[in-house]
């Protein structure tokens, strides 16, 4: 887990010096600001995993947390490797857009180590997973930069793609799961969100 969360991390944080760059070399099919473009490639993805992170999460309630590691990894790879050919800067925004649908591996990993891992060694597990993520996004934004410089922005992000990879086989051949599905849910998605939002305070911080 430490080391898929740790590529997962480095994968994902390797495009962020140069996403900026990488949407003025593209340039706007439709005639939009470089400056609009480069906000919304990054808060395209942050909207869209907004929405969907709640939604996966009773996925993987009802299907394991496995299941979820394994789709946030091989989709994120798949859709970083897209981003390698894309023509214009809206198809990058889009991309990234769908990016946030897909994938939030950190999520996922600690809902996988919460499950898995001793209630007595929860503390540990955690703060090793933490590790693992925070080394990985102090690795990539300096390996994406050298990436960037020696090879180019397109090679860059097939280079992503390939940890994202080697991430995705880690959890499906390294981590086991004795997952058993429940047979009731309690509550639905929407009155799960109802019961949160519901409570003092929490309304006013969204």
């Amino acid at each position: 887990m430490f080391t898929a969360q740790l590529l997962s991390a480095v994968g994902f944080s390797t495009i962020f010096p140069f996403l900026s760059l990488y949407v003025e070399y593209l340039g706007s099919a439709y005639g939009f600001g470089t400056e609009f473009l480069a906000a919304m490639v990054f808060s395209s993805q942050a909207i869209t995993m907004m929405v969907s992170a709640p939604i996966w999460g009773t996925v993987a309630d009802m299907f394991g947390r496995k299941l979820m590691m394994a789709r946030a990894f091989f989709g994120g790879s798949i859709i970083v490797l897209l981003m390698a050919f894309v023509s214009n800067a809206e198809q990058l925004v889009l991309l990234r857009a769908i990016q946030g649908l897909i994938t939030g591996t950190v999520a996922a990993a600690n809902a996988m180590v919460a499950s898995i891992v001793p209630k007595e060694h929860n503390g540990y597990a955690m703060g090793v997973l933490q590790t693992g993520t925070w080394t990985g996004i102090a690795i990539g934004p300096i390996l994406g930069g050298i990436l960037a410089d020696w090879i180019g922005f397109r090679a860059a992000f097939v280079i992503t793609a390939v940890l994202l990879f080697a991430g995705g086989l880690l959890i499906v051949w390294g981590v086991e799961e004795n997952f058993q599905r429940p047979k009731k849910r309690n509550t639905s998605i929407a009155r799960g969100w109802w019961n949160i939002i519901s409570k003092p305070g929490v309304a006013s911080i969204y």
